[in-house]
């Protein structure tokens, strides 16, 4: 598996491999705006759960976008859950593809395709371990966007709206991985202006 580790340090269980665009790029096709349902459906990339260099868990064409979502989500505020993490998407007949459960010295990740599990962690390594994999997921969801076809400004939409950053996180993200860096530092101050106005009509728009 090739790609930036989703790690922090010997204590991350998360690795993500190369984005797998077919199905993004099929939406794409259609013309129609990608919303936040159809990000986390679509952005997918090889998964790996690991404790150290043991590969416990390795999934092709994971939908790791609603992965990522689910695991913040559960997460919350930062303060210790009271109760173990599934993952469970669509696509399986099986329940808890991707687990995180409480052990008497901690946390410990796996699958219920295997009965091993990580090496126990305390939480606040574990609460480290999401926020990293979150941000990962950002960039792949970014560079994904921009390879599968989506412009710079409908890219950084995308992000806001699917992952609630602000426009100029969103932008900071989409920017570096999209090759037009060049381009937009000589004209962000006309492209931050466009985008703030844009935003605001949106918002606008969607107001009841």
């Amino acid at each position: 598996m090739t790609g930036t580790p989703n790690v922090d340090g010997p204590d991350g269980w998360f690795r993500l491999g190369g984005p797998n665009l077919t199905n993004l790029r099929a939406f794409h096709a259609t013309g129609g705006r990608i919303t936040r349902a159809e990000l986390l459906l679509y952005v997918e990339a090889d998964l790996e759960i690991r404790d150290g260099d043991v590969v416990l868990f390795d999934e092709p064409q994971f939908e790791v976008a609603a992965l990522a979502h689910e695991l913040t989500a559960w997460a919350g505020d930062g303060s210790e859950p009271g109760h173990d993490f599934e993952h469970s998407p669509d696509g399986y007949e099986e329940s808890g593809i991707v687990r995180i459960t409480r052990t008497g010295q901690g946390w410990a990740a796996g699958s219920c395709f295997t009965t091993a599990t990580t090496t126990s962690r305390d939480w606040e390594t574990v609460k480290n371990c999401i926020d990293t994999f979150m941000a990962d997921v950002r960039v792949v969801a970014a560079r994904s966007l921009i390879a599968a076809g989506w412009t710079l400004r409908d890219a950084v939409l995308t992000m806001r709206d699917g992952f609630g950053l602000s426009i100029a996180d969103a932008t900071l993200i989409v920017v570096p991985v999209s090759g037009q860096e060049r381009e937009f530092w000589a004209l962000q101050e006309w492209f931050w202006d466009a985008m703030e106005t844009l935003a605001a009509e949106e918002d606008q728009e969607k107001a009841p």
